[in-house]
């Protein structure tokens, strides 16, 4: 089973090589088949010695139970093994090592899995194995073990794999466990597994704003629990961790629940400020990801550059996706072709055209006012473009400022000074990209690099980090623009789009060289289209949609092809071999509607945004006596 593993995995590098580097000259191909056949003859050889007991000159022996093996193999693959064999093995020793606290099971099936690279990970077994490959340090076995629990986290197992994570010291573990405590605190923080784990850990929880919980005073009980379930240890760890309980957030419900609690416990006083609804949310420092409702906001821009608009409003839709509900918001007056990125509770509007007309205005809109902000103009006018929010700065890169006029320009705005700066060029103008952000830097994935008698499709992505201020580009074998993208965990999914179009003679650009494409695909970090995440094709064609990742699944509203414009809504789940469609469309009088502003809002719940519309005394933090 592993000689045939390898020998895929060899076939996968070996037509990579082939296709990515057709020059390669025959001698070099031929020395890496050579190399090939080599290490499956040495794996082959080593899986019958095993088997055989050829030649074997060390015994593991655990419980009893004797495992004849090579200790140049163990050594080859254990740092454990091979600081016993170097620097403290003696030949008087004998032949034997003890292996204690590892069953004789789990050895047997760590032996097998050293030698032929086989080994079943089931969810009862994988624990095991992955104390086992720790305990001896057989990294490739931990690592593959360390997949298998990460995907296999659940709020069911959470506090058993964090121990595990702590025994064994997996960062990746334990980071993977702590993320899921933060996404299920309303689940978990009651569980009888939560009163052991580490201050670093508690801190770690109570200080992130992506808190899954809707009441902040379940914040402060689950500190106090986790106090008095050793309050003789944890009790001077009290006035640190309640810094980090946001009072700020409390109802008038709860603050008079807390002051009875306090009265009872006698160790903490609250400090008290009257405050209006902005300086409550500054002083509690932002609300906990529980305290909202993801919504999918959604403004007509009612694209028609050279028409009269409709109405002097753009239309304003807030879509709930699970209860598949509409709600209308305050629209932008008379805006246009703009682009449109989110940021929690808020959106931003950027540029358009209407009427031959190219707009430099950016706007905010704030789930918490319920109302427009107009922001400090960008430099530039300019549509179609790139525009990403990261770290409280928006960012606006290429685009057009006529129909065929492309842009290579980008500029950063800080929202915290409201100052415009320059930051380094496109290497080519480009339009109509996707974009996304993933990992401390932005994607501009395929668009368009002009238009004279046909569209001129990028095929490529270009990357810009952030760090550096500098741009990488990465090929693509394939070209497309007005596709939308949103990042994951791991990447970046990209959805249909418009792709390029060759006449049935002679492979030359048909006079309209696009069609809206089905297609969906993954890249990874470097940009890389990824086969490990598999996407099924859109129902149909469709470019100029509007695409958010929306709790767990990826939604895709409106969009057209070249004939027709929709207003159905698709949404797929990472893990489904399908698009579903939903119940509603987007609530717009006509056939459809496609390049509008759509993204991702955070809508506080009904009973956080009440603590903002009055001025109040409330509590700002707690005090040890």
């Amino acid at each position: 089973m592993f000689c045939k593993s390898l020998f895929l995995t060899f076939r996968q590098h070996l037509w990579l090589a082939s296709s990515e580097n057709a020059g390669m000259e025959e001698t070099g191909f031929s020395a890496f088949f050579h190399l090939v056949v080599f290490i499956l003859s040495l794996v082959s050889g080593l899986a019958e010695m095993y088997q055989e007991e050829l030649l074997c000159d060390i015994v593991l022996v655990a419980d009893g139970q004797r495992f004849p093996c090579h200790r140049a193999l163990l050594a080859a693959v254990s740092p454990y093994f091979q600081d016993i064999f170097i620097n403290s093995w003696k030949e008087s020793d004998g032949k034997e090592i003890l292996v204690q606290d590892v069953a004789p099971s789990i050895i047997q099936s760590i032996l097998k899995y050293i030698y032929t690279g086989d080994i079943e990970l089931t969810p009862e077994l994988t624990p095991f194995f992955f104390a086992g490959a720790s305990k001896l340090q057989v990294v490739p076995l931990q690592n593959l073990c360390c997949r298998f629990l990460v995907t296999n986290l659940s709020v069911q197992n959470c506090f058993e794999m964090y121990s595990m994570a702590q025994v064994h010291k997996s960062r990746t573990l334990l980071h993977e466990t702590v993320q899921l405590l933060i996404r299920n605190f309303d689940q978990v923080f009651e569980a009888g597994g939560f009163l052991h784990l580490e201050f670093s850990t508690l801190l770690a929880l109570i200080s992130s704003s992506d808190l899954a919980v809707a009441s902040e005073y379940q914040v402060y009980q689950a500190v106090r629990r986790w106090v008095q379930g050793h309050p003789s240890l944890r009790g001077p760890l009290l006035g640190q961790l309640v810094q980090h309980v946001r009072f700020p957030l409390l109802s008038l419900e709860e603050q008079y629940e807390l002051q009875k609690d306090l009265e009872q416990q006698k160790d903490l006083h609250l400090t008290w400020k009257i405050l209006n609804g902005e300086e409550r949310l500054r002083q509690s420092k932002g609300l906990r990801r529980g305290m909202y409702k993801p919504h999918i906001a959604f403004i007509d821009t009612q694209l028609c550059e050279y028409q009269e608009l409709e109405t002097e409003e753009a239309y304003m839709g807030c879509y709930e996706p699970l209860a598949e509900q509409w709600e209308k918001l305050p629209g932008l007056p008379s805006v246009t072709h703009a682009s449109c990125v989110s940021a929690g509770d808020k959106i931003y509007v950027s540029g358009g055209v209407y009427q031959s007309a190219y707009s430099t205005s950016v706007h905010e809109f704030s789930a918490f006012t319920g109302q427009w902000l107009q922001l400090p103009s960008m430099s530039l006018a300019r549509a179609a473009h790139g525009f990403l929010f990261h770290n409280q700065k928006l960012y606006v890169l290429g685009g057009w400022r006529k129909f065929q006029s492309f842009l290579n320009l980008a500029e950063s705005l800080d929202l915290a000074t409201g100052r415009w700066d320059t930051i380094a060029k496109l290497p080519f103008s480009l339009s109509h990209p996707a974009t996304s952000v993933f990992r401390d830097k932005l994607y501009l994935l395929g668009g368009a690099t002009g238009l004279s008698s046909h569209w001129l499709f990028h095929r490529g992505i270009l990357i810009y980090d952030i760090g550096s201020s500098a741009w990488t580009q990465v090929p693509l074998s394939i070209g497309f623009f007005a596709a939308g993208a949103v990042a994951g965990d791991h990447g970046i999914y990209v959805i249909g789009g418009y792709s390029e179009k060759k006449a049935n003679l002679g492979g030359k650009l048909a006079a309209d060289n696009r069609h809206s494409s089905r297609r969906c695909f993954f890249v990874n970090e470097a940009g890389h289209m990824s086969r490990s995440f598999a996407i099924p094709r859109l129902p149909r064609g469709i470019a100029n949609a509007g695409v958010v990742y929306c709790g767990k699944r990826i939604y895709v509203l409106g969009g057209e092809d070249l004939e027709q414009r929709y207003k159905v809504i698709y949404h797929w789940e990472p893990g489904e071999p399908r698009w579903h469609r939903g119940a509603k469309e987007i609530p717009v009088p006509r056939e459809g509607i496609s390049r509008f502003a759509c993204g991702l809002l955070l809508q506080p719940k009904p009973h956080i945004l009440q603590l903002f519309q009055v001025t109040s005394l409330v509590p700002t933090a707690a005090i040890c006596k």
